[in-house]
């Protein structure tokens, strides 16, 4: 991470969305003039359903300093997204387990390439393994390549698709990293790491 200062998370509630909303609209218009995707443009995400996510999810925020700099929310589930259940093509590599879903996960624009997004993920995997979940599974849009890329760099395996046949969603890959539970808790205690803080708004 090139950032002097490390980041800090906190998951928020229905008062703290506003200004994340906003990170994804900011994201979405980044994407259409840098690669020619609309798939984060409206209507898709509309503030309406990230304050229905944290009512029902757990949405967090990320700063760095005083800066708020990106955004995603989890799903912490026991049995598969109805989602992934009616539009999926998927083999997971580990079935019917706890396992975390990864939804909107955004960075703004000029805070790319500092290694928030790779922080984010190591992040997600603590709280997983935590909580005793056996696997962070995310979908990415079929035609962003570089975000393809990224999860594979991050050791996700792409196990299926998900196929909406919508003039409005569009397709995209499933990607799922398994993790080891009770030996990676036990690392995680042995090592001490703490290179994360979490708060409340």
């Amino acid at each position: 991470m090139s950032s002097k200062q490390e980041p800090i998370i906190y998951r928020v509630s229905i008062d703290g969305i506003l200004p994340l909303h906003q990170i994804l609209i900011a994201c979405g218009l980044d994407l259409q003039a840098r690669f020619g995707l609309t798939h984060w443009l409206a209507p898709i995400y509309p503030l309406k359903s990230m304050l229905k996510d944290a009512e029902k999810l757990e949405v967090y925020a990320i700063k760095v300093g005083k800066n708020l700099v990106g955004t995603f929310t989890l799903e912490f589930a026991t049995k598969v997204p109805l989602n992934y259940v009616k539009y999926g093509n998927i083999c997971w590599q580990v079935a019917n387990v706890p396992a975390v879903y990864v939804h909107k996960l955004a960075v703004l624009p000029e805070q790319q390439q500092k290694g928030l997004g790779t922080w984010c993920l190591g992040t997600i995997e603590k709280f997983a393994l935590t909580r005793k979940y056996h696997a962070v599974r995310v979908d990415a849009v079929k035609t962003h390549s570089k975000l393809l890329s990224f999860y594979k760099s991050r050791g996700y395996q792409q196990v299926g698709e998900l196929i909406y046949n919508s003039d409005t969603w569009v397709d995209a890959f499933v990607f799922e990293k398994v993790l080891t539970t009770e030996n990676s808790v036990k690392n995680l205690i042995k090592t001490g790491d703490s290179n994360y803080v979490v708060e409340w708004d």
